[in-house]
């Protein structure tokens, strides 16, 4: 079975439903016993996302702070030393982010638009994470770049919103 490596555009469709949410959900689902991987930058980058939700009209701020706290539960379960972890996530070190810079470095006159940074960070966690493993990692994302750039660099991509059957 392989392993799934989510960016936040992808982990978001977990807590939130929009387009992807339904594949998200059962590629997390705990009977898939699925390994799902996170960078640390998640932690930060789904937060305002899922914040940015509140700017739209109708939407209650109870209602973001649900979707905020069921992520934040999902974080803590993932500690180290806990049995059953919602996510495996993989520090943002010095290796990574030389990684991320040398894919900036190597991406920057990509048109119509360069690697950002905060994914380069995400592939960068992404490489990391598939270069220790046995089995194949797939990286989920519904950023076109970002997908790109992984597949140009030898990554298995999933787009939750057009899902290879999961």
């Amino acid at each position: 079975m392989p392993s799934y490596f989510f960016d936040s555009s992808a982990v978001v469709k977990r807590y939130h439903q929009e387009p992807g949410s339904p594949w998200v959900q059962s590629v997390c689902a705990p009977r898939r016993h699925a390994t799902l991987y996170l960078s640390e930058i998640a932690r930060v980058e789904v937060i305002a996302a899922l914040r940015r939700l509140e700017r739209q009209p109708n939407v209650r701020r109870s209602f973001v702070d649900s979707l905020v706290n069921a992520f934040a539960r999902h974080l803590a379960l993932s500690m180290p030393g806990r049995t059953m972890s919602a996510y495996h996530l993989v520090p943002v070190v010095t290796p990574v982010l030389e990684l991320a810079a040398n894919l900036c470095n190597h991406y920057w006159d990509l048109r119509p638009y360069p690697l950002r940074s905060l994914d380069a960070i995400q592939l960068a966690s992404a490489l990391a994470v598939a270069a220790t493993l046995p089995e194949e990692l797939i990286m989920v994302t519904s950023d076109l770049r970002l997908a790109a750039i992984a597949q140009a660099e030898g990554v298995r991509i999933a787009n939750p919103e057009r899902p290879p059957s999961a």
